[in-house]
């Protein structure tokens, strides 16, 4: 399986200059608390990572079986001539609605703050490496680097049998594809739960507002302290927005 998977790789220049086409397809669980006094109950997502040597997407399976499905009905009514019967609640519902596309070094976040998307470019990671530390996920023998990512120490463990720099959400920038990484306070966790050839065309999932990082988390900060800016809210409404703060009070860019 391993050598077949490298074969892969190696035929990633035979591939259509016009588009972007997957090579590896891996499958992460990725457990987060969302509340940090309560880290150990988790929320768990599947969360798919299609990639070749240069580019990748990264998104919630759920949230693409979500989209399909509507543009499913939405084709169906169209070529009927019937308005679309789209009843959401019928459908899966993702945990994750954010996507990262990563190009040419470089990762782009996309993600909702209300009813509006935004999309940041975020930094790059520098890591330590020099570990003597090994471990075996998912049949690949990995390596042992760490690194600070928004304020937080992470242990990623990586594959140079898969020998693209590549890994969930933002994190990359290691000599092979990273396939467990955590943060020190078991707040996050993602692990591969399979990898296999895949060939699955590479775009950006969504296109949000562009800003920079620090204006996300702003606009994000801001969004939870006043959700419906200008409209008067009571005492009530206030304490639950102050308790739903407290409760989801974990996430990947602070």
């Amino acid at each position: 399986m391993k050598r077949y998977l490298l074969i892969a790789l190696l035929t990633a220049g035979l591939v259509s200059a016009q588009k972007e086409i997957s090579d590896l397809e891996v499958k992460y669980i990725y457990s987060t608390a969302k509340d940090t006094t309560h880290a150990g109950e988790k929320m768990t997502e599947v969360m798919v990572l299609d990639f070749n040597s240069k580019t990748s997407v990264y998104y919630s399976e759920a949230f693409l079986e979500r989209r399909k499905a509507i543009e499913t009905q939405l084709a169906i009514a169209k070529n009927s001539g019937q308005m679309a019967d789209i009843d959401a609640r019928k459908m899966v519902r993702p945990k994750i609605d954010y996507s990262v596309y990563k190009s040419k070094g470089k990762a782009w976040v996309t993600s909702r703050i209300g009813s509006n998307l935004y999309t940041f470019e975020g930094d790059s990671q520098k890591w330590k490496t020099d570990y003597t530390d090994e471990k075996i996920i998912i049949g690949y023998p990995c390596k042992k680097a760490t690194t600070t990512f928004n304020k937080r120490t992470y242990t990623a463990w990586y594959t140079k049998e898969v020998p693209i720099s590549e890994g969930p959400y933002r994190f990359k920038g290691l000599p092979g594809l990273i396939l467990e990484i955590e943060d020190a306070n078991g707040y996050d966790h993602f692990i591969a739960a399979s990898i296999e050839k895949k060939k699955a065309e590479i775009v950006p999932l969504q296109k949000g507002i562009a800003v920079s990082r620090s204006e996300y988390v702003k606009k994000r900060d801001e969004f939870k302290n006043d959700p419906y800016p200008g409209r008067p809210m009571d005492l009530n409404r206030r304490n639950q927005l102050e308790n739903f703060k407290k409760k989801f009070n974990n996430t990947l860019e602070r």
